[in-house]
């Protein structure tokens, strides 16, 4: 074959891939059926299913058979599966291969333009109504009033209307820009391929997925979502989830003598494999299917609270508005009465319909869903610097009402960089790493091979030459081991390869992992596991002279002895073991392969806590948020690590799996007030947990890496992933993406969170205080007989900065650590609190006051006369500019809500959009106000009047420093809770409850090391997620 000539073409290879077409229907009729319980019905579709299946599997074989098979397959590809991709090829980036089969990106439906987004924000119905009147404004200035000024008036509101709807959509196409970077980023998994390093020598690399080609041969394991189509040509019990594309309720388990094939989009639940790609992108079925359907984001809680609101004020805007027009038709009518019909009062009714209208458009606060959705955005870019990915909005906001946490231990509160620091190998205890020379040869030899061959991690140096963890961290942290005793893992692989027949992966049940070898004569498994579970199924036991000896009841308790030491000197134990076999493989059974297996010892690894750990647990204790530990390491090592990050205290409980299993709802709700620590869990004791914890009213964070930790994610009200260690269905099951899986990332997601919710309440007070005074003052202006002291173009720019331009001001306010000093909000807290509500009623009383004495004791203030038309706009003109003062200082008001905090300028130029807006809303009111006066319906300002308007405004910021010690009582929703879902903490008292002492609770647990021969729920490592396949060390 030619150099970049492929003998197979996409749709080839695709068609191998397709998928019945009634999939959907038969799906559908399944759901159905199942709704209507109609078990029969159910069954008859399943078999349906499977037969239609078979029969597409059939074609698909045959078809492959007749490409050569999978040896065919990868000729035609042109790929070594040992080698994979070579050096040249990556040299050329893969031009003919990405030229032939396509990138692996997918068609992304084409968002609206901005002109698009434009049009939209002109379907308002207020902005229609709202044009419509300022062209019959327009109409009558040119043909009833004097056309040389009768036009201004509606030709400003139409310039305004197009200012607001330019701005609109800004705002929403900026929006719309940054989501779709953050969607990119959240869908750029990294998968694991084999590519050429050297000359004839492939290595495995970890690249993004939209990296990945046709030919590359993908490394998989469980948890993986597979990321393009692929054919298995290595296969370890590998098993699939194919109800996404198929319908198929069970698990597929694959097998090299028939379903090979591998569907992107679906996920591995089980076993591990290698398999070559061959459809990417557009040319796979996950592609295909995707043409169909376009992901919309849904409204968060805070988004649907908020437009509820937004439609009762709307509701109060119209009210005011129909009030206001009505009052001053009904005085238009009186003066006709007394004076006559003028062609011009046509004008004038228009000027009030107009009006009428811009009260409705300044009323109703569209800026409420567009702050929160700012806020969101914002936080959301903010966030990934602080290694948060968020995957779901409602979660950014959630976080910030969190008032539990449930955490791993394993990399997130530790450090994840596992080192051997003690050892009992073949009888004898290594207080610090062995040396080459301290164990015996053959005993050497079989410890570096059984941890080589039974496992999957691997050591990589980068470009910078510093050596890279790849995999599971506790098996680098044995091939580091290995390395240090002089032996390579990597040759003693290559020796080995020919000789793997069969692997038992890791099992969240069984707590082992088991890889069976040809010998000469026979077949030898190694395996590896928690002590506890590694010892029960061992008989016999390797001296330090090569020997074996029985290995009883009582050797086995003086090991465990050793074992609980380690333990509680907070390291982390992994035991090794072996046997030779003679049956053949049809009795390659799990449990008939582990057993009678002979003892060869176990390490201590450590694992230091994370740097600053303790900080940020005592930061959440302080914000209100119970910490608590969910591990799968043993008490010892559990309670270590708990003490030294403070999250076990004196009086705090530690409890086993198997113990919290054993119990029923109402001995779990009587110690959960003071359980801190549960040891030796599963993924079902998390999920357990987070429900209990959900049913008694708290909002509940919980974090986890492993492919069966997605129940427990999907459960809790924010679910946190590793994105280091975790599986892709884990971090599929997740809001947040924890990039660096550090304890630390999710202090700073809670105050990210919190943000979210005071940045809006502070937009919802400023703008609520804008509405009550512009309302209040256009109607009473109307009443008095004072006609429109403020004109529709002078509340359209008002509009605007009340907005959009508030919006983007108060809702990009950073958070400070000042939010972790206070307890979370409830579930129930109104997003209107006593505070807020005095602060806006105290704040537009104030400006109402101020505005009322400027119309109707400014003509003696200042000696206009109103009769004189020019005098009369300029004392309104001091009016609106006074107006726009007060809103200017409010604004930097509502920067600080809390009752707390006095000092609104603080941190004020961390906030540089903030700034910004500021100088820009005084610069373009001081060019409205002396520039474009015709426009605005404006005077110019003299010095000493600027100075009053700006005096006037400023007297908000000292006002608002003395409102805030008007006292209020506290929110209903924090004094009284809802008697049908009470919080946690009034559910359950940590002093009555249950008085189990520490005391106590040792003596369970010594009563448990009794039992720990007997337990196959018990696990010394935090295997649930140390064991998960997959868990790359890069992200």
């Amino acid at each position: 074959m030619n150099e970049f000539e492929f003998e197979l073409d996409p749709e080839t290879l695709l068609s191998m891939f397709e998928i019945n077409q009634k999939k959907e229907e038969t799906k559908d009729s399944l759901i159905e059926g199942t709704f209507k319980g109609e078990e029969e019905d159910k069954k008859k579709e399943e078999e349906k299913i499977k037969k239609e299946k078979e029969k597409q599997n059939l074609g698909a074989i045959k078809q492959l058979e007749e490409l050569g098979g999978i040896q065919g397959i990868l000729k035609k590809l042109d790929v070594n599966p040992k080698i994979g991709l070579t050096l040249q090829e990556q040299k050329d980036n893969f031009h003919h291969r990405i030229e032939k089969y396509g990138e692996n990106r997918f068609e992304v439906p084409p968002h609206k333009s901005w002109f698009e987004l434009l049009w939209d924000s002109y379907k308002d119905t207020t902005l229609i109504i709202l044009i419509v009147a300022a062209v019959i404004s327009l109409i009558l200035g040119f043909t009833v009033e004097d056309p040389s000024t009768g036009w201004i008036e509606g030709t400003a509101i139409l310039i305004a209307v197009i200012i607001v709807s330019v701005v609109t959509a800004s705002n929403d196409y900026e929006k719309e820009k940054q989501f779709r970077v953050l969607n990119e980023v959240k869908e750029n998994i990294k998968v694991k391929v084999v590519r050429e390093v050297t000359e004839g020598v492939g290595d495995v690399s970890t690249i993004s997925i939209y990296d990945l080609v046709v030919g590359d041969i993908l490394k998989l394991n469980a948890g993986d979502k597979i990321p393009a189509d692929c054919i298995l040509f290595k296969n370890e019990d590998l098993n699939v989830d194919q109800s996404l594309m198929t319908g198929e309720t069970k698990t597929i388990r694959k097998n090299l003598d028939g379903d090979v094939f591998l569907l992107s989009g679906t996920v591995i639940t089980a076993g591990a494999g290698s398999a070559v790609v061959t459809g990417v992108g557009l040319h796979s079925q996950w592609g295909a299917m995707r043409k169909n359907f376009e992901e919309k984001p849904e409204d968060t809680p805070l988004q649907v609270k908020l437009d509820r609101m937004a439609v009762i004020i709307g509701y109060i805007g119209l009210f005011a508005a129909i009030l206001t027009v009505l009052v001053l038709v009904i005085m238009w009518g009186i003066d006709i009465g007394r004076n006559g019909w003028k062609k011009e009062m046509l004008g004038e009714l228009t000027d009030y319909i107009i009006i009428g209208i811009t009260i409705v458009v300044v009323a109703v606060p569209e800026g409420l869903p567009l702050a929160v959705t700012i806020s969101l955005a914002y936080s959301m870019k903010k966030m990934m610097k602080d290694n948060n990915l968020v995957r779901r909005l409602a979660s950014c906001e959630t976080m910030g009402n969190a008032n539990n946490i449930c955490s791993d231990k394993t990399g997130t509160l530790t450090e994840n960089k596992m080192t051997v620091v003690q050892a009992y190998l073949f009888g004898d205890l290594f207080n610090e790493m062995p040396k080459k020379d301290e164990i015996f040869e053959y005993g050497l030899k079989l410890l570096c091979k059984g941890i080589s061959i039974n496992s999957k991690a691997f050591l990589k140096v980068n470009e910078k030459g510093i050596i890279e963890e790849v995999g599971n961290r506790t098996e680098c942290g044995l091939l580091r081991m290995i390395e240090n005793l002089e032996h390579d893992y990597k040759q003693i692989r290559v020796d080995s390869e020919e000789k793997v027949k069969k692997t038992f992966n890791f099992d969240n049940a069984k707590k082992r992992m088991s890889t069976i070898v040809k010998k000469k004569e026979g077949y030898r498994v190694y395996n590896k596991g928690a002590p506890e579970i590694v010892l029960q199924l061992c008989n016999r036991i390797m001296d330090n002279n090569g020997n074996t000896t029985e290995l009883d009841e009582e050797g086995k308790n003086e090991i465990l002895k050793q074992i609980n030491k380690m333990a509680n000197e907070g390291l982390r134990t992994l035991a090794f073991s072996y046997r030779n076999f003679d049956f053949t493989e049809e009795d390659w059974k799990q449990e008939n392969v582990e057993q009678e297996l002979i003892f060869i010892g176990f390490v201590g690894i450590m694992d230091p806590l994370r740097e600053g750990v303790e900080d940020a647990v005592r930061e959440c204790q302080n914000a209100g948020i119970t910490v608590r530990m969910v591990t799968g390491d043993n008490v010892g090592t559990a309670k270590n690590i708990a003490r030294k990050c403070g999250i076990l205290t004196e009086d705090g409980l530690v409890v086993e799996g198997h113990e919290f299993r054993n119990m029923n709802e109402e001995e779990r709700i009587e110690i959960l007030p003071k359980l801190q620590v549960l040891a030796r869990s599963s993924p079902q004791d998390k999920y357990d947990l987070v429900s209990l914890l959900k049913k008694q009213g708290a909002i509940v964070g919980v974090t986890g890496d492993g492919t069966n930790d997605a129940p427990a994610l999907q459960k809790a009200d924010v679910g946190l992933s590793m994105g280091i260690a975790g599986t892709n269905m884990a971090r599929e099951a997740s809001d947040i993406v924890l990039l660096d899986d550090n304890f630390k990332s999710i202090v700073n997601a809670v105050m990210w969170g919190r943000s979210v919710y005071d940045n809006i309440r502070k937009f919802l007070q400023f703008q609520l205080t804008v509405n009550l005074s512009a309302l209040t003052i256009a109607f009473l202006g109307a009443i008095s007989g004072r006609g429109m002291p403020l004109r529709a173009v002078q509340l359209l720019w008002v509009n605007l900065i009340m907005d959009s331009m508030a919006a983007l001001a108060l809702g990009t306010e950073p958070p400070t650590r000042k939010l972790l000093q206070r307890k979370p909000y409830r579930r129930n807290e109104s997003l209107l609190s006593n505070l807020i509500i005095r602060n806006l009623l105290c704040q537009g009383a104030y400006q109402v006051i101020v505005l009322l004495v400027i119309l109707y004791a400014g003509p003696s203030l200042f000696g206009y006369d109103l009769d004189i038309e020019k005098e009369r706009i300029h004392l309104y003109t001091i009016l609106f500019n006074t107006f726009v003062m007060c809103q200017v200082f409010n604004e930097i008001n509502c920067r600080k809500i809390d009752k707390d905090e006095k000092n609104v300028f603080k941190g004020i130029f961390r906030n540089h959009i903030f700034v910004g807006i500021i100088v820009i809303t005084v610069i373009v009111q001081f060019i409205v106000v002396q520039f474009v006066g015709t426009f605005f319906y404006t005077e110019p300002l003299t010095a000493m009047e600027w100075f009053w308007c700006i005096f006037l405004g400023f007297i908000s910021l000292p006002l608002g420093l003395l409102f805030r010690y008007i006292p209020v009582p506290d929110d209903k929703s924090q004094r009284e809770e809802d008697p049908e879902k009470k919080p946690l903490k009034d559910v359950l008292t940590s002093d009555d409850s249950l008085n189990l002492s520490q005391d106590r609770n040792d003596d369970i647990i010594d009563e448990e090391k009794d039992k720990q021969l007997n337990s196959l729920d018990s696990s010394s490592d935090e295997m649930d997620n140390v064991w998960e396949p997959d868990q790359d060390s890069e992200n």
